[in-house]
């Protein structure tokens, strides 16, 4: 069984024995005082009318807290605030306004290396804030030689709407669409680069669009059922840890990214995971791992935590020279 799997066990176990040993302690402690002992069938009574109970009052937090918003906060965090990260980096990136599938209006930056672009990456956020901030976890990939998309999924930045799981994977494959059709983009040197919740989503959208010339999608960090990463966000908030297991009930794996890496059985993925994420527990890569079908390799970092690991060099250095080893040779592209 799963690590993830017993720790949803074991919190149901605990939560479950709670009333339990609070029946069997009363009784105990009566028969001592009053040297008379209850019925085993009443205690056994008592103990499984207290258990329904207290399984009963941890739905209903469960469903206070879903219906409250506090699950999807776990997973989308979108604020229309500039944190100026561009411009502390002394980046001029070209603005672009595009469409999602529903019509809803996206923003996003593109930019260019100084020479001739090696490739173009689009960049897939994670949950929290927006590019003005999360454009430092990628802008060094023009200084190696990419072109490099970063853009705000719908209520992120200046994005249109508000977040929700289906339209922010319909904006992931909008993204893709919009690069695809830039003059100054290479169809065939398209790579997938997703952090945290970004990796999910650029796993979900390289399954809809797998004619569009993505060579590899790189997923760092990313959680492979939300269900389990809701129970994992849980586990950390204290007496939450009890209602896990609600938790994990409750959630959709709708758009998972299990069920998409499966589904990408001619596009290469690269998994890449600190030990030390606390963010999104590292089982999840092996999960993905685990359930991909067609080329993978996964990358794990000791002593690394969340989005901790390509803000220095040498790993930088080997995820461009990955990259550059899925694609074509230049001369099959020029045609030389």
């Amino acid at each position: 069984m799963r690590s993830e799997s017993v720790g949803l066990l074991l919190s149901l176990v605990s939560l479950l024995s709670i009333p339990c040993t609070i029946v069997i302690t009363s009784s105990v402690i009566q028969r001592l005082h009053t040297k008379t002992a209850t019925p085993f069938k009443n205690v056994w009574g008592t103990c499984v009318a207290a258990t329904m109970i207290t399984v009963l009052i941890t739905l209903a937090i469960s469903f206070i807290l879903k219906a409250t918003g506090f699950f999807d906060q776990q997973f989308f965090r979108p604020s229309t605030r500039s944190y100026g990260a561009q411009a502390e980096l002394e980046l001029e990136p070209e603005t672009v306004n595009f469409a999602s599938a529903d019509g809803t209006r996206l923003h996003g930056w593109f930019l260019h290396p100084e020479d001739e672009p090696l490739g173009t990456v689009i960049c897939f956020h994670g949950s929290d804030r927006n590019i003005t901030h999360t454009i430092r976890n990628v802008y060094w990939l023009t200084q190696r030689g990419f072109n490099v998309f970063v853009f705000d999924y719908r209520g992120y930045g200046r994005s249109e709407g508000s977040p929700n799981r289906k339209g922010l994977v319909e904006d992931s494959a909008a993204a893709i669409d919009y690069v695809v059709t830039r003059s100054d983009v290479r169809p065939d040197r398209i790579i997938l680069y997703g952090q945290s919740m970004g990796g999910q989503l650029a796993l979900n959208a390289a399954s809809m669009r797998k004619d569009a010339g993505i060579r590899l999608v790189v997923a760092e960090a990313t959680y492979a059922r939300q269900s389990y990463h809701l129970s994992d966000k849980l586990g950390q908030f204290g007496p939450l840890w009890l209602v896990k297991w609600g938790g994990w009930l409750l959630t959709s794996d709708e758009y998972s990214g299990e069920a998409a890496i499966a589904n990408l059985r001619s596009t290469p993925v690269l998994l890449v995971h600190g030990n030390s994420d606390i963010g999104v527990n590292p089982y999840h890569s092996e999960r993905l791992f685990d359930a991909a079908e067609g080329t993978k390799e996964i990358w794990r970092y000791e002593g690394r935590g969340h989005l901790q690991i390509f803000t220095e060099r040498a790993p930088q250095d080997r995820l461009v020279e990955f990259i550059l080893s899925h694609f074509p040779p230049v001369s099959a592209v020029d045609g030389t």
